[in-house]
């Protein structure tokens, strides 16, 4: 953060601790790296692909560069070699020329399909503050508790929103192992305690007798009344 401070890129941090430029755009970082590279001197090759990777008998990488779409082959001996691939495989091929060990990648940071279709109703609307859990059946035996506090998005598919995205990364592999399956539970008002939930009701009720429930919700909740309203719609009395 101080490299990209003392570079002109100013920096926020987000309440979940997350940092992002001011500008809130990917380019402002891009342009400060590119930036950086021509100051420099960085020869940048594009529409080139390194097709194999070897250790010289002088203790150099030597690599296999052929152009693209299909060229011919060139080979470049180098001091260091820095493999940023991403989630393209040809990345962990290069690594396993080189003699490493490669721990079978799952996908991560994604949203949550969830097979409710009443869920719909809410679509669009934003939490600042919940709890959610997973649940992993098959692998609960196994597993540590799967647990993360943060905004969340209701979408038209399912769920989202940083809290997701994060419960997402840590339970990757438990996820990829339980087929996507599992229970989610949500606490949408994490700060309060059921004990003082009921308080804050009893309270609210007395204080504003005269109005209809689904008009008054009580400021402590932190919640949209659209959320409000769907809730009250479902009670079972």
């Amino acid at each position: 953060m101080s490299w990209f401070s003392s570079h002109g890129v100013e920096l926020k941090i987000e309440d979940d601790g997350r940092a992002f430029p001011v500008s809130n755009s990917s380019s402002t970082v891009i342009d400060c790296l590119m930036s950086e590279v021509n100051q420099r001197g960085v020869s940048m090759q594009t529409k080139k692909n390194v097709t194999a990777v070897s250790v010289s008998s002088g203790g150099k990488f030597l690599l296999e560069i052929k152009q693209l779409p299909a060229g011919s082959a060139e080979h470049v001996e180098v001091d260091y070699l820095l493999i940023a691939s991403g989630s393209n495989r040809q990345g962990y091929e290069l690594a396993s020329q080189l003699g490493h060990s490669i721990v079978e990648p799952m996908p991560s940071l994604f949203t949550f399909k969830i097979e409710d279709l009443r869920l719909r109703e809410l679509s669009g609307v934003t939490f600042p503050k919940v709890k959610v859990r997973l649940k992993l059946d098959s692998l609960q035996k196994n597993i540590p508790q799967l647990t993360q506090v943060g905004p969340m998005l209701v979408t038209h598919w399912g769920l989202s929103g940083p809290a997701i995205l994060r419960l997402s990364a840590w339970g990757a592999r438990f996820l990829f192992s339980s087929g996507y399956k599992g229970r989610l539970i949500v606490d949408f008002i994490p700060d309060v305690h059921v004990e003082s939930l009921k308080t804050i009701l009893s309270r609210h009720k007395l204080q504003f007798a005269k109005q209809k429930v689904i008009n008054s919700c009580p400021l402590e909740f932190g919640i949209t009344k659209r959320f409000w309203s769907y809730v009250l719609e479902r009670q079972v009395l």
